[in-house]
């Protein structure tokens, strides 16, 4: 099966973004060529440790590896399962108020752009803060609410109640509506947990403190069996073990914008696009470019 372009322009992004866990292990195969001068000097036998020793020892911190790459993906995996929730709920408020009011041109372009505009606002306020002025399609607002997210929610919810009091929807499709449109907040706040709740710093730390402490003593077991092969197996397990690490720590903060984060901006567009379609409105995204 051929290579495509996006795999090797995934290859090397992800080596780059590896670069200072090359450098580690470089530092940790430097360092273990002490033991193995040490195993051809007359201190031979000084700092001998067994090698089975560190079987047991690597499985342990297999087992603490596995535990954080898995919690950290399991966060990842949560919050692109929220993200895909909005893109469905956004469909579907779009859908329901269209079917069950009469919506003129002006009244589907504004909801349009609540629908659209909380998208893009959660994007921004899960990385640098939303600021409404800076979203697409609202450059001309005088609102500035501290919250964008919930501000553009309270909109829809504004123009429901009004629709109703006019009795243009009646109060069970109203509630029809809420059932997708009150999720918009939830998605929301599930994001939020994930982003101010990291996995706890001191198990993070620890794992750390592990690695550490298991690769200044490894080349002393293995220098016995291994001889120059000390250096290359060092430097390879380094690696793998490191790399775990430092994957984990990327996984963990899924909303910024590196190479294994979610892509918030292509989700932000599918919703813009797709509630368009539904709405038969220009998508506010294009309407800026």
């Amino acid at each position: 099966m051929p290579i495509r372009e996006s795999d090797l322009d995934r290859l090397v992004k992800t080596s780059s973004m590896l670069m200072p866990v090359w450098g580690l292990s470089f530092v940790l195969g430097l360092y273990s060529l002490i033991p193995v001068f040490k195993e051809y000097s007359s201190y031979d036998t000084f700092a001998d440790f067994p090698s089975d020793i560190f079987s047991v020892l690597g499985l342990v911190l297999s087992l603490i590896l596995v535990f954080r790459t898995n919690r950290a993906y399991d966060r990842w995996w949560e919050a692109r399962t929220l993200w895909g929730k909005q893109v469905n709920v956004s469909r579907n408020v779009a859908i329901k108020c269209r079917s069950f009011a009469n919506l003129d041109d002006r009244e589907r372009t504004l909801l349009h752009r609540w629908i659209a505009g909380f998208a893009f606002a959660l994007k921004d306020h899960l990385r640098r803060g939303a600021v409404l002025k800076e979203l697409p399609g609202w450059s001309d607002s005088d609102s500035s609410p501290e919250h964008v997210p919930s501000w553009l929610s309270g909109e829809i919810y504004r123009s429901l109640k009004d629709w109703e009091r006019e009795g243009r929807i009646s109060p069970q499709e109203l509630l029809a509506i809420d059932t997708d449109l009150h999720e918009f907040l939830n998605v929301c706040g599930g994001c939020e947990r994930i982003r101010n709740t990291l996995i706890a710093g001191s198990y993070r730390s620890y794992a750390i403190k592990c690695l550490i402490l298991y690769f200044l003593t490894l080349p002393w077991g293995l220098v016995q069996d291994l001889q120059w092969l000390t250096v290359p197996v060092t430097m390879i397990l380094t690696y793998i073990m490191f790399g775990l690490e430092s994957i984990a720590d990327a996984v963990e903060e899924p909303f910024g914008d590196d190479l294994d984060d979610l892509n918030l901006e292509e989700l932000c567009r599918t919703i813009d696009r797709t509630t368009a379609e539904v709405l038969s409105v220009p998508a506010i995204s294009q309407a800026e470019t």
